[in-house]
């Protein structure tokens, strides 16, 4: 496997058609690869794709391009929200809880005035 370094989009005027050159490096050589595409547009896909991914290897023996991701799960982060929430929801209580306490005090300091 050999590292992708850039894609270049290409119009050979020869063939007429476009095509996509890889520049792969590999242990201290450098080459370039070229692939005939049917279009611009599958060569802007194949830019993107390269563009968007976190390690893209060519395999010469296969001829295989892979372009690799790399995604956050958002199973991870929904537990960290839903974690966050009931921390919230515990503290929305615990003030609830003192202000009622804290209304309970000044009724019963108001009704030990009114007795004075």
């Amino acid at each position: 496997m050999l590292a992708i370094q850039g894609l270049k989009c290409v119009y050979d005027t020869g063939s007429r058609g476009w095509a996509i050159e890889l520049a792969l490096k590999a242990e201290g050589e450098e080459a370039v690869r070229r692939f005939d595409v049917d279009g611009p547009e599958d060569a802007e896909m194949l830019i993107e794709a390269f563009d968007e991914s976190t390690s893209s290897t060519f395999d010469p023996a296969t001829g295989e391009i892979v372009f690799a991701y790399e995604y956050a799960t958002l199973d991870d982060e929904d537990e960290d929200e839903d974690e966050t929430d009931d921390e919230a929801d515990e503290e929305e209580d615990e003030d609830a809880e003192v202000a009622e306490d804290d209304e309970d005090e000044v009724a019963e300091d108001e009704d030990e005035k009114v007795k004075a």
